[in-house]
């Protein structure tokens, strides 16, 4: 079903929060470091715009942390 965040975990923040590919294709996070209790929100429609928006996150990192060397 799209937007229900039961679906394939596909990756984790490295703090415990979790991102889901629900069967429509849109992703969600957890709000906690567990999928039990299952309080997630939708950060993408899908996975090209998920992915999209970590790079652009990934690349301001660079940036900044560049500068700041």
């Amino acid at each position: 079903m799209a937007d229900d965040p039961h679906g394939m975990v596909t990756g984790s923040n490295g703090g415990g929060l979790l991102y889901v590919a629900d069967w429509g294709g849109a992703v969600h996070r957890s709000r906690a470091a567990s999928t039990d209790d299952g309080e997630f929100d939708k950060v993408a429609d899908d996975l090209p715009q998920f992915l999209d928006r970590l790079r652009r996150c990934v690349t301001r990192f660079v940036t900044r942390v560049s500068r700041e060397s």
